[in-house]
């Protein structure tokens, strides 16, 4: 089984929205900058109650969301 990898979902949000950083990234969906870090280095999975905050910031359909994850 292949662990999922936030890396794409995260990198696409930043290009997409033109942001800086992590930080601004978690500053846009409401998430501590040390659960970005967290997700993205596999420490803790992504919850759904994350996935609806990128949807409420970003209003990408879920199914997107949850594509760019795995």
């Amino acid at each position: 089984m292949v662990p999922y990898v936030p890396h794409t979902l995260f990198d696409e949000i930043i290009k997409t929205y033109k942001l800086r950083s992590d930080a601004d990234l978690s500053r846009m969906i409401g998430v501590s900058p040390a659960n970005i870090s967290r997700f993205r280095y596999g420490r803790r999975p992504i919850r759904a109650s994350t996935i609806l905050a990128i949807h409420d910031a970003t209003n990408w359909p879920i199914r997107r969301i949850k594509e760019l994850i795995d």
